[in-house]
């Protein structure tokens, strides 16, 4: 019996932290469990699709069926169009000691990242791919944190917790009007989406707080269609498409990591054509990490600022007031503009990722 090695490390940061309710996933068409912090990204894809590639031969079956296996075979995409150009890479080839070397190797040289080659289990009799996906992004402008007052956040199971945030509110709204654009508010149910633009060209940071929990593929096309439509009223209406003054703006600060084993997801005997004896997934993992704070999706930097934004209300605005509060479960989208899917998505339901507030 032949060995697949499949592996790919997401690294977003370099931050520690002690691992929670936190999981990286493959399956994008269920409904988070409860309680339960959530990353995908189609990096996993690319790397599977590299090693489907690496044997010069289709897949025929699998026995016995792997629904898993069957989704990442029919999942539809334009890699170049999704993933960062430069921030990202997928070696493949045989699980060699000098296909582990070389892969290291390149990726201290591509990313400036160190790899244990270890990662990659040596044996001739192997294929193996490796990928990496190591991106820092800052807003285009930049929000403020709230030093004197938390965020109570509502996960789905167990208690609140007040948290810190960062974001915006009164006569400071104003400033990002070019910044951020809003694709959806709901008034009732307060659900909504926001595009925060990027200082890295063509990407933006989207922020999406549904009525109710729905998987990662639900949420794509409920961004996807939004940008389609957007809003488009008039400065100061409920349907404004940009941020004006005396709206608010609350994000929790996120602080998250996973380190998942897939192998048991993909398991079954993969038959190839013209190959007489079938293949087994033996190492499938999955290493990721995310921090979102006021100036990005980024390794922390410090911040100066001269005022605090969350302060007594002004005077009655001349405009209609809205509300962008993630004090529910929410999704955290990083997103190329017109590509299909994101590069990385998080559905954010649990205390472990957010950073309490010191009272």
């Amino acid at each position: 019996m032949n060995r697949l090695t499949l592996l790919f490390i997401l690294s977003l940061l370099t931050s520690k932290q002690n691992f929670g309710e936190t999981v990286s996933i493959l399956d994008i068409d269920s409904v988070p469990a409860a309680g339960e912090t959530q990353l995908w990204s189609p990096l996993f894809q690319a790397s599977w699709d590299k090693l489907q590639a690496i044997q010069n031969g289709a897949l025929e079956k699998v026995v016995p069926p792997n629904a898993q296996i069957q989704k990442l075979e029919q999942f539809q995409w334009n890699e170049e169009s999704v993933m960062p150009a430069g921030a990202y890479a997928v070696y493949g080839g045989r699980a060699t000691e000098e296909f582990s070397r070389q892969t290291a190797t390149a990726i201290q040289k591509a990313f400036n990242f160190r790899i244990d080659p270890r990662q990659i289990p040596i044996n001739p009799l192997r294929v193996a791919t490796y990928g990496i996906l190591i991106r820092e992004v800052q807003f285009q402008n930049k929000f403020f944190r709230s030093r004197n007052q938390g965020l109570l956040f509502q996960p789905r199971a167990g208690p609140k917790q007040l948290c810190t945030f960062f974001g915006t509110a009164g006569e400071q709204s104003d400033m990002y009007r070019k910044a951020v654009q809003i694709l959806r508010y709901e008034v009732e149910t307060g659900a909504f989406i926001l595009k925060v633009s990027t200082t890295t060209e063509g990407e933006s940071l989207i922020i999406a707080l549904p009525e109710s929990e729905q998987s990662f593929r639900s949420a794509v096309e409920l961004v996807r269609n939004a940008e389609k439509s957007p809003l488009s009223g008039a400065y100061g209406y409920i349907d404004d498409s940009a941020l004006h003054r005396e709206d608010v703006v609350k994000i929790p600060y996120l602080n998250l990591e996973a380190q998942t084993d897939f192998s048991g997801e993909l398991s079954g005997e993969l038959y190839y054509t013209e190959k007489a004896q079938p293949w087994l997934v033996t190492t499938a993992f999955q290493a990721a990490k995310l921090e979102l704070f006021e100036s990005g999706a980024r390794v922390r930097v410090q911040a100066v600022t001269g005022f605090e934004p969350f302060g007594p209300p002004p005077e009655p605005p001349a405009v209609v007031p809205r509300e962008f509060i993630c004090d529910r479960p929410f999704f955290v989208f990083l997103w190329r503009d017109d590509a299909e899917w994101p590069y990385l998505a998080a559905w954010i339901d649990g205390a472990d990722c957010l950073t309490p507030f010191a009272q």
